[in-house]
C-alpha cells in the first residue's frame, strides 16, 4: 500500500461490447501507518474483436505489509481465472503461405476452448541487524491448472485446411524459497555493497492428453460447421493427469557492487553456484525417460558510468544454468496432419545460457529512455520422425529502444521497439545453420499513454498499441508470415 490512501476504479469497452472493470483500493493503518492493505479486483467479459470469440477474465489479489523501524513484512495472495471460448487458432502452412483471411473472421471451431486458473501466495521478511547489515527470507507457492480443447488447422496455398482435435489437461505446482544478506561498507574512497543469497525452486508438471488424428477438411476463408469428433486416436486419464516432469534447482550467489568517484562509476562482480535436477517421465508407464543432474559455477559482471545527471552508459554479462526444452505431446507432419511425439515429456540436457548487453540510459526528469544492444544464446529442441531431440543453438541479437515519462503535466507515456535477429547455428550437419528461428518476431513495438482529463478530477483516459512483426513459423520450408 502506498503512503497516501488510494481508491481507483477503471472501466473500459472494446469492439463488439467486450467490457472491463477493475478496482484498486489501498489504505495504511496503525501507529505511524505501519500496517498496509491493498486489494486489486478485475473482471473482463464479452465477445472480442474476433467474431464469435468470447473471453472472460476474473482476477483477485490481496497485499498485506508491515513497515517497522527494523522489521519489514509483506504477504501477497492472488487468484486468476481466464477462459476463451472459440479461440482463433494459429495456422501452419503446408506449402506456400496462404493469403490471410479477414482479421475479424473466426475460422476456429465453436467447440474449442482454453481455460486457465492460477492461485499463488508469497511471504517475505526483512530485518536490519544494523545500519549496514540487512537479512531477508521469502517463500512462495503457486498452483496452476489448464484445460484445452483445440483444433489448430494446417492450410495449403489456397486456404484448404485440415484440422485434428487435441485435448490437454495440465497441472503445475511450484514452491520457492530464498534467504539472503546485504552488507554495505566503505574502504577508503571505494564503497561496497555485498550480497549473499541462496534460493531453491521446485516445479512438478502433470499432463493428460487426448486426441483424434483422423482430421477433417475445411476452408480458411469460408469455414463451415464440423461436429466435434470423438477422441479415438488416444485418450489419457483427463481426470487424473500423470506426472511428466519434475524440476528442482538450488542456487548460492555472492556479488559485490563497488562504487568509485562518489558512486559515479559502479562495477558489480559476482559468481553463482547452481544445481539443476531435471527428470522426465513416460506418459503411459510413469517410468523415467530422462534424468539430468548438473552443477555449474557461473559469473556475472556489470558496470554503470553516470556521465552527467541525465546520461548513463552500462554494460553487463551473465551466465546461468537453465533447464532444456521439453517434448510436447504432438507434432505437425509435412502434409499438415498431426501425430504423437514418441518420447513426449523427455527433456534436453540443462545448459548454460549466456547474455551480453551494452546500452545508454537517459533521464531528463519529465522524459527518459534507453537504447541497448544485446545477444543471448540457448539450445533448441526439434521433432524429427516424431522423436524430440537436440536441434542446435539459437542465437538472438537485438536492439531495443524504450521511452517513458511525463512530457507534459497529465500526459504519461511508456513504450518501445525491439529489432530482433534470431538465427539457428550448430544444427545437425549444418543443414539449418543461418535459418531464422521459429516463432521469433523480427520486430516488436508497443506504446501506451495516459491522459488526465483537465477539469474532471480523477478521470484518466488510457490507450495502448502493440505490434508484432514478421516471424518464421515453419523453418523446414523456410516460410514466413
Amino acid at each position: 500500500a502506498p503512503n497516501e490512501p488510494l481508491t481507483r476504479l477503471t472501466a473500459g469497452v472494446e469492439n463488439r461490447g467486450f467490457g472491463t472493470v477493475s478496482a484498486d483500493v489501498a489504505r495504511r493503518f496503525g501507529e505511524q501507518d505501519r500496517f498496509g492493505v491493498r486489494v486489486n479486483v478485475a473482471k473482463r467479459d464479452g465477445e472480442t474483436s474476433v467474431q464469435d470469440q468470447d473471453r472472460s477474465l476474473d482476477m483477485f489479489a490481496l497485499g498485506l505489509d508491515y513497515q517497522g523501524e527494523r522489521l519489514r513484512l509483506s504477504a501477497d495472495i492472488g487468484h486468476q481465472y481466464h477462459f476463451i471460448d472459440n479461440p482463433l487458432p494459429s495456422v501452419t502452412p503446408t506449402g506456400r503461405v496462404p493469403s490471410p483471411p479477414d482479421a475479424e473472421k473466426n475460422y476456429g471451431r465453436p467447440w474449442t476452448y482454453s481455460k486457465e486458473k492460477q492461485t499463488f501466495g508469497t511471504f517475505r521478511a526483512e530485518y536490519d541487524l544494523s545500519d549496514a547489515l540487512t537479512t531477508w527470507a521469502a517463500i512462495g507457492m503457486r498452483k496452476g491448472e489448464e484445460k484445452n480443447v483445440l483444433a489448430n488447422p494446417s492450410s495449403d496455398a489456397n486456404g484448404v485446411t485440415r484440422s485434428t482435435r487435441f485435448d490437454n489437461y495440465r497441472e503445475e505446482t511450484v514452491a520457492t524459497g530464498e534467504v539472503g544478506m546485504r552488507y554495505t561498507l566503505q574502504t577508503g574512497p571505494v564503497s561496497h555493497q555485498w550480497v549473499l543469497s541462496g534460493s531453491m525452486f521446485d516445479n512438478k508438471d502433470r499432463n493428460a492428453w487426448a486426441g483424434n488424428f483422423t482430421g477433417f477438411a475445411n476452408d480458411l476463408y469460408d469455414p463451415v460447421y464440423v461436429p466435434k469428433p470423438d477422441n479415438t486416436s488416444f485418450s489419457g486419464d483427463m481426470s487424473d493427469p500423470h506426472v511428466t516432469a519434475r524440476t528442482r534447482t538450488q542456487s548460492l550467489a555472492i556479488a559485490d557492487t563497488l562504487g568509485f568517484f562518489n558512486d559515479q562509476l559502479q562495477i558489480t562482480l559476482g559468481a553463482r553456484r547452481q544445481g539443476l535436477d531435471v527428470t522426465g517421465y513416460d506418459y503411459n508407464s510413469g517410468d523415467k525417460t530422462s534424468k539430468y543432474n548438473r552443477y555449474e559455477t557461473t559469473p556475472v559482471a556489470g558496470a554503470v558510468y553516470q556521465i552527467n545527471e541525465q546520461f548513463s552508459v552500462y554494460a553487463n554479462y551473465i551466465e546461468g544454468l537453465t533447464k532444456g526444452d521439453t517434448a510436447g505431446a504432438t507434432t505437425t507432419l509435412p502434409d499438415g496432419s498431426t501425430a504423437p511425439v514418441l518420447n513426449a515429456g523427455a527433456s534436453l540436457a540443462p545448459y548454460v545460457a549466456k547474455q551480453t548487453e551494452v546500452g545508454v540510459k537517459y533521464d531528463g526528469g519529465g522524459l527518459g529512455g534507453s537504447l541497448a544492444v544485446f545477444e543471448t544464446r540457448k539450445p533448441v529442441g526439434i521433432v524429427e520422425d516424431q522423436v524430440f531431440k537436440d536441434g542446435g543453438e539459437q542465437r538472438n541479437r537485438g536492439i531495443e529502444l524504450s521511452v517513458f515519462g511525463e512530457p507534459t503535466p497529465g500526459v504519461r507515456l511508456l513504450g518501445g521497439v525491439t529489432l530482433l535477429d534470431a538465427e539457428l547455428s550448430k544444427t545437425q550437419n549444418g543443414q539449418d545453420d543461418g535459418n531464422q528461428a521459429i516463432g521469433v518476431p523480427k520486430t516488436q513495438a508497443n506504446i501506451g499513454g495516459e491522459w488526465d482529463v483537465p477539469g474532471v478530477n480523477g478521470l484518466t483516459l488510457t490507450s495502448r498499441v502493440v505490434y508484432t512483426g514478421r516471424q518464421y513459423i515453419n523453418n523446414a520450408n523456410n516460410l514466413e508470415i
